[in-house]
């Protein structure tokens, strides 16, 4: 049973780790694309119509993100 959990953790971790990279390419400008769609994924700042993040246009990736704009 606890080999169980430890996949299921390293396989989040990875997951995490995946995003991360993904959220930091797309922030700086490169050009990535849905996985599942193949749509190209874009930023959604603060004050915009969705809450912040990176989607794409179908809707398949949407990672929420925490920001907050400098004041």
């Amino acid at each position: 049973m606890m080999s169980g959990f430890k996949e299921l953790n390293k396989r989040s971790a990875n997951s995490y780790q995946q995003q991360r990279q993904l959220i930091k390419q797309v922030l700086a400008g490169k050009l990535k694309q849905c996985e599942s769609c193949k749509q190209a994924l874009f930023v959604v700042l603060p004050g915009q119509e969705k809450a912040p993040g990176v989607y794409c246009t179908k809707g398949c990736t949407a990672i929420e993100l925490e920001i907050s704009l400098p004041k």
